[in-house]
């Protein structure tokens, strides 16, 4: 009930509002808790450091989308005939490997890389070429792990692999129905080399990420990634109290159609008003606080929630950028509580206007108690 609360929006917005709310009910099984009180911004530089240290891999994930429908591995746990290849074996070898082994789903068809120098969407597209009137498209992969597996240094290569393990394999062949002649026939084990290998044209490419991901300076992207997030971070300024003033806020809303709870329950049904505090309390205590006015933390430390069972937690209209993650940690140990930045949402869902406040249940309506910053004293109790 408190991720309707906090995430539908404004209430005059009703259609908007009931399909939020619908998306909500589904996925509110096994969520403790609303997002947005994970919105700490301890959770943005982690990703924004992950994003930095896997960027040499981007062109990777972005070309995946440019690979020739149809391509997929083979489903896992099944026995699989894998053909090691490459470019190197030449095109019209390539093209009937590719016919013969269309249409069999026991058979994967893995190359290492792209060629050296060559990005991921000019080998997919050289590939597709390979591939035009091919119908269906065998099983082919990226997948330079297979080949450090099984120490493949030259194609063509088969191994007959299952659970695992290499039931057969065998070097110098690309005759996918020879090799299933020797499978039922038992043989079993490396059966050498019965015709010519090639060199791998293209590159390990495992091998050229962890490459490339070696020469980052970790400390440095780190640094880099901190500095970024507190230059472009943006905030939910507000301007300080001038007086006192208490608001009540109606969460009552109308329903314009049926809302559905995911068990097939009607909960609100159409035309119908609600209010969710009705049905469930809040249970929070929000204090909102300019944290870069130590006058406003000073107030902030001292109001006091009415709910005494209420949670407290602290909102930050803005953080030094300064001071970065240690004036953060500082601010949390003086508190001794997580603090949170206020997000855009939350501002507009409880209207918020003027700070240092609080935001926390009265009845069946949302009180915001505006608090002036008083001088010497730092804030009476609310």
């Amino acid at each position: 009930m408190l991720a309707i609360l906090l995430t539908h929006g404004a209430a005059q917005a009703e259609e908007d509002w009931l399909t939020r709310s619908q998306t909500i009910l589904d996925r509110l099984e096994g969520q403790p808790r609303p997002d947005w009180l994970d919105n700490n911004p301890h959770q943005a530089e982690a990703n924004q450091q992950a994003l930095d240290l896997v960027n040499a891999a981007k062109s990777k994930s972005k070309a995946q989308a440019e690979m020739p429908d149809g391509l997929a591995t083979h489903p896992k746990g099944k026995p699989v005939r894998v053909m090691f290849v490459s470019f190197s074996l030449g095109d019209a070898v390539l093209k009937g490997i590719f016919e013969e082994s269309s249409g069999q789903d026991d058979v994967l068809l893995v190359f290492r890389g792209p060629k050296p120098g060559q990005k991921l969407p000019g080998f997919f597209a050289e590939l597709k070429a390979l591939l035009k009137d091919i119908d269906p498209l065998p099983n082919i992969v990226i997948d330079p792990t297979r080949f450090q597996k099984w120490k493949v240094t030259t194609v063509p290569e088969i191994v007959a692999e299952a659970q695992g393990r290499a039931l057969l394999r065998v070097k110098g062949v690309t005759s996918l129905d020879w090799v299933k002649s020797r499978q039922n026939a038992g043989r079993q084990g490396d059966l050498g080399r019965f015709g010519e290998v090639y060199d791998i044209a293209e590159i390990d490419l495992l091998e050229a990420i962890k490459s490339r991901l070696a020469m980052l300076d970790g400390p440095r992207l780190k640094q880099q990634a901190i500095a970024r997030f507190w230059q472009k971070r943006p905030f939910e300024v507000l301007p300080a109290s001038r007086e006192d003033r208490d608001r009540t806020i109606d969460l009552t809303v109308t329903a314009p159609r049926d809302l559905i709870a995911p068990n097939g329950n009607l909960i609100i049904r159409a035309g119908h008003t609600v209010n969710p505090l009705d049905q469930m309390a809040f249970g929070l205590c929000l204090i909102v606080f300019d944290a870069t006015q130590p006058a406003q933390l000073d107030v902030a430390r001292q109001l006091s929630c009415r709910d005494k069972n209420a949670r407290v937690l602290y909102l930050a209209t803005q953080l030094s950028r300064q001071d970065g993650w240690e004036g953060l940690k500082n601010l949390e140990t003086m508190l001794d509580a997580p603090v949170y930045l206020l997000t855009p949402d939350v501002r507009q869902r409880f209207q918020l206007q003027h700070v240092p406040a609080i935001v926390e249940q009265a009845g069946n309506r949302i009180v915001v108690r505006e608090r002036k910053v008083r001088k010497p004293a730092a804030g009476a109790r609310s």
